[in-house]
């Protein structure tokens, strides 16, 4: 069985001031077109299927209507919500869905269950396992039942802050929650092979810029052993193809298109074929469509060159110029050269974005402090004598004016 694994679509995102409209058309194209040339029985996608919860008309008319032709292709899709998306709005009517092969899961109705499909060689359990944010989690959930436990959630008062109910609100986080999820899903297989689909930060992976936090303090980390009952598992959220932990069968495939300036790596989707016993082999297939990032650095002038950086005239660039002198029409006259230039930075010669020194409390500086300091940042180099000389002079008339007044 031939499965195809994309996740974080992000419908409707921007690239800065840029639209991103034309690419995420591409891709759903050329994704349409992967799956004959494969012949794919099954797409996934992890999550994030757009970028905010309320999204754009356009955004999800284009989603449905991808869904729609992978459909009229025979291919059966599996979806999720996942933390950009609103989940009360993208997947109130799941179950109603399942009649059309498109499995579309979010929020914590009918976490847990599992989906046999009926594959060209055998069935396969489809385990969806949407975003669940721990503090939206309905209170019962995960708990023993109510005529094993003192304190009943029905006859819990919420207000009182030394109340079980409360407790148990407070110790949850995203991994306690999905650790439930995936016990109950894992006792309920009974094919011999599953497919987990899951939008969550397992720990050891690597983050990019453009990644939302799940949850604030470090609790949104979940362990890869949380996985392990099933066959494959499909993961969405980080941005940067990756394993993890060493274990091939636990796999995000990454955004389809470059998000942030950190995701200078290559875009892909994966292939795997899925033996009727579980047995996988996978293949990263590189995205086709669209632009890449750069990051440039250099005077005005030497990125002005045209054969600088051919490379990077049809990217989305971020440049940081190193001119001591300040640049007049910096983006303006860039975009001649990278028409996508996203972003443009002064950073003149010896000046740094990183510094292992404390902050400067910019309020305990003198006037004379704050000049000077100024002119370094600015300069990339301390004033000379003879321009420290008019500071001086300058703080000094300030001072005496002031006392005046």
């Amino acid at each position: 069985m031939r499965i195809i694994h994309t996740s974080d679509w992000h419908l409707g995102r921007r690239f800065g001031p840029m639209s991103l409209r034309a690419d995420q058309e591409a891709f759903c194209d050329w994704l349409v077109d992967l799956c004959d040339d494969q012949q794919a029985e099954l797409v996934v996608v992890a999550g994030d299927l757009f970028d905010r919860a309320i999204a754009p008309v356009e955004s999800i008319e284009l989603f449905r209507e991808t869904i729609h032709r992978l459909l009229d292709q025979d291919v059966t899709v599996a979806a999720i919500t996942g933390n950009h998306d609103g989940a009360d709005r993208v997947a109130p009517h799941g179950d109603l869905l399942d009649l059309s092969r498109f499995y579309l899961r979010g929020g914590y109705h009918g976490v847990g269950q599992v989906i046999t499909m009926d594959g060209s060689d055998g069935p396969l359990d489809l385990v969806l396992l949407p975003f669940l944010d721990p503090q939206a989690a309905p209170d019962e959930f995960g708990e023993v039942p109510p005529g094993d436990h003192d304190d009943d959630p029905q006859d819990a008062d919420p207000a009182d802050p030394t109340s079980e109910l409360v407790e148990r609100r407070r110790r949850r986080t995203h991994a306690s929650v999905l650790e439930v999820a995936c016990a109950s899903a894992s006792e309920r297989l009974t094919s011999p092979r599953s497919l987990a689909v899951a939008h969550a930060f397992v720990a050891g992976s690597e983050t990019s810029d453009s990644e939302r936090q799940l949850v604030v303090g470090g609790t949104g980390e979940v362990p890869v052993g949380l996985f392990a009952p099933f066959s494959y598992t499909a993961l969405g959220h980080l941005h940067r193809p990756q394993t993890v932990g060493g274990n091939e069968h636990v796999r995000y495939s990454g955004t389809p298109l470059a998000y942030s300036f950190s995701e200078d790596h290559a875009k892909s989707v994966v292939v795997l074929d899925m033996d009727p016993d579980g047995d996988t082999t996978l293949e990263e297939i590189p995205v086709g469509v669209g632009r890449a990032v750069r990051k440039l650095t250099g005077t005005i002038d030497e990125l002005l060159d045209p054969a600088g950086n051919i490379d990077a005239h049809g990217c989305f660039v971020r440049a940081d110029l190193t001119d001591r002198e300040t640049v007049l029409d910096a983006k303006a006259r860039l975009q001649a050269v990278y028409p996508y230039v996203v972003e443009v930075r002064l950073q003149p010669v010896g000046s740094s974005d990183e510094s292992t020194e404390a902050p400067i409390d910019i309020n305990a500086l003198s006037p004379l402090e704050a000049t000077r300091l100024f002119w370094e940042t600015a300069e990339g180099s301390p004033p000379d004598d003879d321009v420290d000389q008019l500071f001086v002079s300058a703080a000094t008339k300030a001072a005496s004016a002031g006392a005046d007044s």
